[in-house]
This record gives C-alpha cells, sequence and structure tokens, in this order.
C-alpha cells in the first residue's frame, strides 16, 4: 500500500509547483500515512488516506545567483532554464551598453541574479526575471577571422594587378 501511496503521490506532486516551490522530480518519500478509510457517501470504492511527505523543492529568492541554459533570444531578451523548474526573462533593455550580453547564443551557460519571481500551485515552472552577469560558454573571436581573410584578398588583388600592369609594358615594348 506504501508504493502505491508513494507512486500516486509522485505523479499528482512531482515536477510541478506546489506552495513551497517547484517540487524536484524523485526526491518524494513518505513518512507516514493513516490507516485509511472508505468514503460511505459517494460510492465509488476508492480508499482514502492522509500521508506526510518529504521532499525538496527549488524557491527562488530575489538576488540568488543561478546558471542556466539559455532556450531563446529575440529583441526583447533573453530567455533562461534553470534546472526545468525557473524560466528566467532578462531584458535587453538593461543590457544595452553590455557587450557580452549581445553575444550570448542560444544553449550557452550564463550566470544570472534573480530579481522577481511568481508561481501558482499546479503550475509547470516558476516565472522570475533576472540581470545578466556573466556568459560561461567561451565563443571563438569571429572577427579576427574575418579580417585575416580580407587582408588576404586584398594582397592578392593587388598582386593579381601587377601582374595585368607588367604584360602591359611587355605588350608596349613589343610594338
Amino acid at each position: 500500500i506504501e508504493e502505491i501511496i508513494l507512486r500516486k503521490a509522485r505523479q499528482s506532486i512531482e515536477n510541478k509547483c506546489s506552495e513551497q516551490g517547484f517540487v524536484i522530480p524523485g526526491s518524494l518519500q513518505l513518512i507516514s500515512r493513516s490507516m485509511g478509510y472508505f468514503e460511505s457517501a459517494r460510492f465509488t470504492g476508492d480508499a482514502i488516506y492522509y500521508a506526510k511527505l518529504e521532499g525538496r523543492v527549488v524557491y527562488p529568492v530575489e538576488g540568488i545567483q543561478v546558471l542556466g541554459k539559455v532556450i531563446r533570444k529575440n529583441k526583447m531578451g533573453l530567455y533562461v532554464n534553470y534546472k526545468d523548474a525557473i524560466r528566467i526573462q532578462i531584458p535587453r533593455d538593461l543590457h544595452l551598453d553590455n557587450p557580452e550580453f549581445e553575444e550570448v547564443r542560444i544553449g550557452d551557460e550564463v550566470e544570472v541574479t534573480l530579481k522577481r519571481s511568481k508561481f501558482a500551485v499546479n503550475d509547470t515552472f516558476i516565472n522570475a526575471s533576472g540581470i545578466f552577469i556573466d556568459n560561461l560558454t567561451p565563443h571563438e573571436n569571429q572577427d579576427n577571422e574575418f579580417s585575416s581573410v580580407q587582408t588576404n584578398a586584398t594582397n592578392e588583388d593587388e598582386t593579381n594587378e601587377d601582374d595585368t600592369n607588367e604584360d602591359s609594358n611587355l605588350s608596349e615594348m613589343s610594338d
């Protein structure tokens, strides 16, 4: 009976928000349960048990720093996922002078400070807003590669012009 109660509790409580926060999947444990009884007036045949459960939850506090993965980026800003429990919106308007913010790509690991959060019972995640701190995913600097390609192309053009001038000088001499 305890296994059935725990399985039902995991299906209905885990991976959702409760009054205490987002319940982490696989963390629920059954502490105690009542004797159980049948409701006489309903005629459903269901046995009702009162159970005391313990589990781990994620509850965001203002000012805490978290590491998350960027799942969306648009003109409004970034949308970051933290352990499938918190979805953090980072507005671009607060980071206009920050070149690191503009270099962030989808899939990058970023550090964020949480400012506000909001959730209701049975939500599948907690909504939060935050401020970008740092991009933890290194990127190669593409500007340097592009400028070296341009430099080589320019040198080749100059070489081709010199070859053309020599050919025209030779044709003038032969006349």
